[in-house]
């Protein structure tokens, strides 16, 4: 436990009184999230960031973050015990507000613990601090997509920024500040998928918009939805047994849609009775595993369209879900902190719940293309890597300042990212992060830049 002297303690806490006092919250150019969701920026957003830091840097180099000079977000903090620790010793205070479920003792009862000793299966390898992410919704947070090595795309500002890390440079390819037809968005964009040349994005008023990668021709904005209740929580895209490319767009009047990518059609609906807030498809092509406004989960037959099983495990409603490449596991993360793991096989309840140590909702999931890592990022600050092949019992835990907007991993899984929003008025702490996967011999880390090796 950290020992703080009077003078600490009377200095934190004249910090504390003054950050109460003068809240820090960010608003956008039309006030739609504080609109909406106005209990959760009042509390979400009382950021004393400023009084913690020594000094900000926007170029962050692996050689920075390991010689000590910053931190992955440039961030230089104060010394003693009113850096870093202190910083987030007051963010865990928030957490443990009644927003946040303060007793929330009753969620974390039955939940596996992970250890993170000595675990480090990403490393940290660069990012810039002056290209942003934003994201518009405190719910959605699928907006960081990797197409490849050196292609990525995100959000920020309701435009589609593409980031390359080979040239180490970022630019709109979507909405404004480009000219007709480019600016042809959804209003408020809200979540967004990308897979090989294929970029679809939605927005809260169920539009979407879709755009070739490859030819980057004028883009398709339409929207396939009608009513009152349409906005766009989630949208993943895939292939068909057939081979074709298909999407499942999970919307807010209680539906999924498959959409054929081809023709921009809708070739398939899968009724939820519940807002459906993410769709994932198993990588054989089976099925798919939907989650929503509801505890429970689904899975159903992507051809007859019936149900296969209702999973059961979570107390709150769920934002995530992903299913390991061998189509096994299916794992879910829920607004009540925890990570449920299905085995397919027996689908009626979870055989993993994860973990005691997560502080808030489970907003993202991604397992890598191996199988091997199943990535779980928080609402914020925390990001979290199991590895499956311990039984789902060890983890590494990358510790950030700010909301996290999307995490993606590479095609090959060799290549993390992991987009930060802005958390502050008064500092932007929001980045895309880039992390690489250390690759080891028996008890031996592989030193070579395994990314120069691709460039």
């Amino acid at each position: 436990m950290t020992q703080y002297s009077p003078s600490d303690l009377t200095e934190l806490g004249n910090i504390m009184n003054i950050v109460l006092q003068d809240h820090a919250v960010v608003f956008d150019e039309d006030d739609f999230e504080h609109m909406f969701f106005a209990s959760y920026h009042a509390q979400r957003y009382v950021c004393p960031i400023t009084h913690f830091i020594a000094a900000r840097h926007t170029v962050v180099e692996v050689e920075d973050v390991s010689a000590g000079l910053m931190d992955k977000q440039g961030i230089t903090w104060r010394e003693g015990n009113l850096g870093r620790g202190a910083y987030r010793n007051f963010r865990n205070r928030v957490y443990s507000s009644p927003y946040y479920g303060g007793d929330s003792s009753t969620l974390h009862e039955n939940r596996e613990e992970l250890d993170y000793t000595d675990n480090e299966y990403y490393r940290f390898r660069y990012t810039d601090t002056a290209f942003h992410c934003s994201h518009r919704h405190p719910q959605l947070r699928n907006l960081v997509c990797a197409t490849s090595k050196n292609d990525v795309y995100y959000l920020y500002n309701n435009t589609i920024q593409h980031w390359c890390p080979q040239l180490r440079t970022s630019k709109t390819i979507l909405g404004h500040p480009l000219k007709l037809p480019h600016s042809s968005v959804p209003r408020r964009i809200t979540t967004m998928a990308a897979k090989d040349d294929l970029l679809l994005v939605g927005g809260e008023d169920g539009s979407y918009t879709f755009m070739n990668l490859q030819t980057c021709a004028a883009p398709v904005h339409d929207s396939f939805t009608n009513g009152k209740h349409t906005e766009v929580n989630g949208i993943e895209i895939s292939y068909s047994r057939a081979g074709g490319p298909h999407a499942f767009i999970s919307t807010n009047d209680a539906l999924v849609r498959c959409i054929d990518m081809k023709p921009l059609s809708i070739c398939a609906t899968y009724p939820t009775g519940w807002f459906a807030n993410y769709t994932s498809q198993s990588p054989d092509g089976h099925m798919i595993g939907i989650v929503g406004d509801d505890p429970d989960g689904l899975v159903m037959s992507v051809n007859s369209r019936e149900k296969i099983a209702t999973l059961k495990g979570h107390q709150r409603y769920s934002f995530s879900v992903a299913w390991s490449p061998d189509s096994t596991m299916l794992a879910t993360g829920s607004d009540d902190f925890s990570t449920c793991i299905y085995d397919t096989r027996m689908m009626e309840n979870p055989v993993h719940t994860l973990s005691r140590e997560v502080k808030d909702s489970i907003r993202s999931l991604r397992y890598s293309a191996c199988g091997r890592y199943l990535v779980m990022a928080e609402d914020s600050d925390f990001v979290h890597i199991v590895d499956t092949t311990s039984g789902y019992s060890k983890a590494q835990k990358i510790d950030l300042v700010g909301d996290i907007s999307g995490i993606s991993l590479t095609p090959d899984g060799d290549g993390l990212f992991v987009g930060v929003s802005n958390v502050s008025t008064a500092f932007d702490f929001s980045s895309v992060l880039e992390f690489e996967k250390l690759y080891r011999v028996p008890d031996k880390l592989i030193d070579e830049d395994h990314w120069a090796s691709w460039l």
